[in-house]
């Protein structure tokens, strides 16, 4: 079905989704951050190169299970749908130039590596029969963020305003708490090695990059100080620096529209503390 508004691009109807969300998660009171390519999009806006966007919302809550519970039911009362293919993911159709596409704003949980394959927790039992076999219900779920706990306890985020479009075709504004660069960083130490997560490199290189990468590189080199942890994480980027610089400087190149340098893997190598 259409939405009231007609978005002229797909970065603008994310922005739409991303204000909603936000709203409602809000108002719930769940205590959240925004992750993943909002960061360096919304925080990048004087890099000399254009990040490119993100086509999702991700939101990683606090790990208070019963807020979000609450707010689930908010988000299907405005119109999102329940994937059936992923459980933890919140779709809603938006019109973008004429043509109706799908956004999806995924619920994310703050977890510690495990040997554990089951990365999901159930959120809310949505009461729909999964077959015709057995009495199994969906469940709505939340999908781990790996070794996310450090971006509450030393609240590696601020607030930051955004306006956009509504679906319903109303101007939003809303404040939202976006993860700092720190965060960024920390976030994408392991998965930048993921055969499917190039755009890390990019993000990580961009980040670096950027007229703030001294204070970034100074807020790093303090939590490195207090927490052993965030040591471990940034010894094994730079073990993938060094190991395959190649790799992190084709991944770059793949997302980057401008002019990059020789080597954007000893840049971020030489910059980290």
């Amino acid at each position: 079905m259409p939405s009231a508004a007609n978005y002229p691009n797909l970065m603008q109807a994310n922005q739409g989704i991303l204000v909603e969300a936000c709203t409602i998660m809000n108002a719930a009171e769940v205590e959240y951050v925004v992750v993943g390519g909002w960061v360096p999009f919304l925080r990048g806006k004087d890099h000399s190169l254009r990040h490119p966007g993100t086509h999702d919302v991700d939101l990683l809550f606090n790990g208070d299970f019963d807020h979000v519970k609450a707010a689930v039911p908010k988000f299907l009362g405005a119109g999102y749908l329940p994937s059936a293919k992923h459980p933890f993911q919140l779709l809603k159709e938006l019109t973008v130039q004429g043509t109706n596409f799908v956004f999806n704003v995924d619920l994310m949980y703050p977890a510690e590596p495990s040997i554990d394959d089951d990365m999901l927790h159930d959120i809310i039992d949505l009461g729909v029969r999964k077959d015709d076999y057995t009495l199994e219900t969906h469940i709505f779920k939340s999908i781990a963020f790996l070794s996310a706990d450090v971006i509450f306890q030393r609240k590696l985020w601020s607030a930051v305003t955004v306006e956009a479009t509504l679906p319903d075709g109303q101007q939003g504004k809303c404040s939202i708490p976006l993860m700092d660069e720190r965060g960024l960083i920390l976030s994408k130490c392991e998965s930048v090695k993921g055969v499917k997560r190039g755009r890390d490199a990019f993000d990580i290189y961009f980040t670096l990059s950027g007229p703030n990468s001294l204070q970034i590189v100074e807020g790093l080199s303090k939590l490195a100080g207090d927490l052993l942890g965030t040591t471990t994480h940034l010894n094994r980027l730079k073990e993938f620096l060094i190991q395959d610089p190649d790799l992190f400087n084709s991944r770059v190149a793949k997302y980057a529209n401008g002019p990059l340098p020789a080597n954007c893997a000893k840049i971020v190598l030489d910059a980290l503390p």
